[in-house]
């Protein structure tokens, strides 16, 4: 992340931040084993792929490109948003995008940013297997139409 991207960042407080950190760690431990076994330089869809079989070999339900159409204006658009993969959690829907780019920059955040406003569930993780010697992995939280990071 850039030095302005961070500054207008919010954070969010305990005890909800341990509270999604908590929710989030066995998909995040899942991310980490399948950069830890592929490493980066391979293309996106096979790491959407393999993050699949290695959530549904931690017991997670998992929607894989699943479309949601947005409302507007009280109406449910015919347009829709096809996010990489949605991971049942314990309480909530957590979104999951992956990549495999050298870095993240806004645009990936962005439009993580913009699945999180327009579904109105509460937790996103943007994923770059690309990246050496880990996976680069940033967790969101939509605060009511407000992104912040935990």
């Amino acid at each position: 992340m850039q030095a302005h991207d961070r500054e207008s960042i919010q954070i969010v407080e305990e005890p909800r931040r341990q509270e999604l950190i908590q929710s989030c760690y066995r998909i995040i431990g899942c991310m980490h084993e399948v950069h830890k076994q592929l490493g980066p330089g391979l293309p996106e869809y096979i790491y959407q792929e393999a993050l699949t079989t290695e959530l549904h070999a931690n017991h997670f339900t998992i929607h894989k490109e699943q479309e949601f159409h947005p409302v507007y204006r009280g109406r449910e658009m015919k347009a829709y948003l096809k996010m990489d993969l949605v991971v049942e959690n314990a309480t909530e829907k957590v979104i999951i995008e992956c990549k495999a780019l050298s870095g993240l920059t806004a645009k990936e955040r962005y439009q993580t940013f913009g699945y999180l406003r327009a579904t109105g569930w509460p937790i996103a993780i943007l994923v770059n297997f690309g990246t050496n010697p880990k996976a680069q992995i940033e967790r969101y939280y939509n605060d009511k139409g407000v992104i912040k990071v935990f």
